[in-house]
């Protein structure tokens, strides 16, 4: 992914891209979701990128209680 889609890819109805096509499949709230069920236990949810077609990590943080 790029850096701008790094930026929008936990957003609601964010769909990423497949070359110049749009991705169809789905509506765009799988990430979304998760991010927030992860926010709502006081984690963090993020990803990071080397760029387009190097592949991608994703990454959930939660507190030890």
């Amino acid at each position: 992914m790029n850096e701008e889609e790094l930026t929008k890819i936990f957003e609601s109805f964010s769909r990423g891209t497949v070359g110049t096509k749009a991705y169809t499949e789905g509506v765009g709230l799988g990430l979304y979701i998760a991010r927030r069920f992860v926010e709502m236990h006081r984690g963090r949810a993020w990803a990071e990128s080397e760029g387009r077609n190097k592949g991608s990590t994703f990454y959930i943080e939660l507190p030890m209680m």
